[in-house]
C-alpha cells in the first residue's frame, strides 16, 4: 500500500508540472549547474542561477531570440532538477508534506505562469530573455527551496 501511495504522490507531482517540461539539458549545462551546486553546500544555491544563461545572454548581442534561446538552455536543467527534487520529497515518506507540495506546486505554476508572461509585454531591455529568462529564475529559486525539503525529509 505505501509504495502505491508514494508511486501515485510520484505520478500527481509529475503531472502538475509537465506542463512546463522543457527539452532535455545539454549535459554541459547540466554539469555546470550541478557542480556549481556542489560548491554552495552550504548555502541554498542561489548563486547558481545564471550560470549557463547570463554568459550566454552577454555574448548575444542584444538578439532577443539568441538570449530566449540561452534561458531555455538554462531553464532544461533547472526543469530537471525540479523534477527529481520532487520525486526525492515523495519518496520521504511524509503523507502530510505530499499534500502541501501538491498543492503548493499547483499554486506556485499559475502564479509563474501569470507573472512570466507579463514579461513579454515589456521593453525586451528590462529582462533579457523575457518570459523564458522569467520562467527560468523562477524554476530555478523553486527547485532550490525544493531540493532543500528533499534534505530535511530524508533526515527522517
Amino acid at each position: 500500500m505505501k509504495t502505491f501511495f508514494i508511486t501515485a504522490i510520484c505520478s500527481t507531482l509529475l503531472l502538475v508540472s509537465a506542463g512546463w517540461a522543457q527539452a532535455k539539458p545539454a549535459a554541459g549545462d547540466l554539469k555546470l549547474i550541478q557542480t556549481c551546486l556542489e560548491r554552495q553546500e552550504r548555502g541554498l544555491g542561489r548563486a547558481c542561477i545564471g550560470v549557463v544563461a547570463d554568459p550566454c545572454i552577454a555574448a548575444s548581442s542584444g538578439n532577443i531570440d539568441k538570449a530566449k534561446a540561452c534561458a531555455a538552455r538554462e531553464l532544461a536543467v533547472w526543469d530537471q532538477e525540479m523534477q527529481t527534487a520532487l520525486m526525492r520529497v515523495s519518496a520521504g515518506g511524509f503523507k502530510e508534506i505530499f499534500k502541501a507540495v501538491k498543492q503548493a506546486q499547483k499554486d506556485w505554476q499559475s502564479s509563474h505562469r501569470r507573472l512570466c508572461a507579463v514579461f513579454d509585454k515589456t521593453d525586451p531591455g528590462m529582462l533579457p530573455g523575457a518570459s523564458v529568462y522569467c520562467r527560468m529564475h523562477e524554476t530555478a529559486a523553486r527547485t532550490l527551496v525544493l531540493r532543500r525539503l528533499v534534505e530535511t525529509v530524508s533526515e527522517h
